[in-house]
């Protein structure tokens, strides 16, 4: 019965070790951000691009200067 004892005991310190490890670190940085720039969709080759990439020109979109011509 001893050796019972003592597997429970391990068990719950170490449950105990790991709750006290997962609240005291702060949030993990693992989650992505929303970017804040709006995506675009190229007016030629349908690519989406970020807003603040894109080159617009007489209300169309373009990814790059090769769509551009």
């Amino acid at each position: 019965m001893g050796i019972v004892k003592l597997i429970i005991i391990i068990l719950v310190v170490w449950l105990g070790f790991s709750l006290w490890r997962k609240f005291r670190q702060p949030p993990s940085s693992g989650v992505a951000q929303p970017s804040a720039s709006k995506m675009l969709s190229c007016s030629v080759c349908k690519t989406h691009i970020p807003e603040n990439e894109a080159i617009i020109q007489n209300g169309d979109v373009f990814c790059s200067k090769q769509c551009l011509k």
